[in-house]
């Protein structure tokens, strides 16, 4: 199967889902202004996003660091070993000792998951998937994964991410431990605590995240946790310039899609059409991904009223207020052209209330 084309306002969860369904071995490359990333298929599961090919990056080690789950001292054994000996990362760490062999499966499950994360949030992407045995042949991995379930994760944290992020800015606040003890009877996630032994003294999110060897994503979900249990305090960072009202200097441009569920019952018709033969060559495939779904199919409408949406929360997020027309959203670059035209295709209508402290988009 070759399947190539160009993205703007849909996401690749079509794509990926036609490759599960399909049960397809081979690369999807994809590619986003600057940005650029592979995911590897053997029978239609993820198995790795290291590119072999790429002298320079290698994904799952950027995680490693990114996560302070490799010291110093370590890396650089690693990469005396590799260079010597032409062993891979993971051979490596395994024989080594660096990690047990359960220690790296949970990382490189955790950093599957999050490579994914990335690559759906993009916009304006450009993919290709080239399909074969050989295409994956010497790929390592420690794992296959099912997408299904892996994109389950990216709509949930899609959805929660921004409001993370909004209540624990990376340096706006210091988080410290309140001095309250866990009750006995409360269940404790691991990330939770490996995130309360890290507060030994006052600490940005920035450097939580930098020394949790966790993905950044369990740390925010840690951190609300652990704030809705009393055993954090949250403090407002005077040296950095912002405030613990959680005002965040960057605007988050990441896609937002509403419930999990009805993302679950798109893919179904997905799989569905492609198991009645509804889709049955190549060239109508990649025309249907391309353009996304019809105007009149109910996901497509959901989807386009997820971004604009979130586009409003976003712009009230850095703004103070919520947008007075869709256009505003435009303008300052919470929107693209196209996500609006297709709300004034789909025509959805948005309404401030005369207080200014809600909105309708219907």
């Amino acid at each position: 199967m070759a399947l190539e084309g160009n993205l703007s306002s849909f996401g690749l969860e079509e794509i990926l889902q036609l490759i599960a369904v399909q049960q397809k071995t081979g690369m999807l490359s994809v590619t986003a202004s600057d940005r650029s990333s592979v995911l590897f298929f053997r029978d239609g599961k993820i198995i790795s996003t290291r590119d072999r090919r790429s002298k320079t990056r290698d994904p799952f080690r950027d995680y490693l660091t990114r996560y302070g789950c490799l010291k110093r001292e370590e890396l650089a054994k690693i990469t005396q070993i590799s260079s010597q000996s032409k062993l891979d990362l993971l051979d490596v760490i395994i024989s080594e000792g660096i990690f047990d062999e359960k220690r790296l499966k949970r990382h490189w499950r955790n950093h599957i998951q999050e490579a994914l994360h990335e690559v759906i949030t993009w916009d304006q992407l450009s993919y290709k998937f080239v399909s074969g045995d050989e295409v994956v042949s010497g790929v390592k991995t420690m794992g296959d994964f099912s997408v299904e379930p892996l994109l389950m994760e990216c709509m949930r944290r899609i959805d929660e991410y921004p409001m993370l992020l909004q209540t624990f800015p990376a340096d706006g606040v210091r988080i410290s431990a309140s001095g309250r003890k866990p009750e006995a009877d409360a269940e404790t996630m691991e990330s939770e605590t490996a995130v309360l032994a890290l507060l030994d003294q006052p600490r940005t999110v920035r450097d939580i995240v930098a020394r949790a060897q966790l993905p950044s994503f369990d740390v925010y979900e840690a951190l609300k946790l652990l704030k809705e249990k009393g055993l954090i305090a949250v403090a407002e960072d005077l040296q950095s310039g912002l405030t613990a009202d959680g005002t965040i200097a960057a605007r988050v441009r990441h896609k937002k899609r509403g419930n999990p569920m009805t993302m679950v019952a798109a893919m179904f018709m997905f799989a569905s059409c492609l198991m009645f033969g509804a889709w049955r060559n190549t060239d109508h495939v990649t025309r249907i991904a391309r353009e996304g779904v019809v105007s009149r199919d109910p996901a497509a409408r959901a989807r386009i009223e997820y971004h604009v949406r979130f586009g409003v929360e976003a712009f009230r997020a850095e703004m103070g207020a919520y947008p007075a027309t869709l256009e505003t959203l435009r303008e300052e670059g919470f929107v693209d052209n196209h996500t609006l035209q297709r709300a004034a295709d789909l025509d959805l209508r948005y309404k401030l209330t005369r207080d200014g402290t809600a909105y309708t988009l219907l």
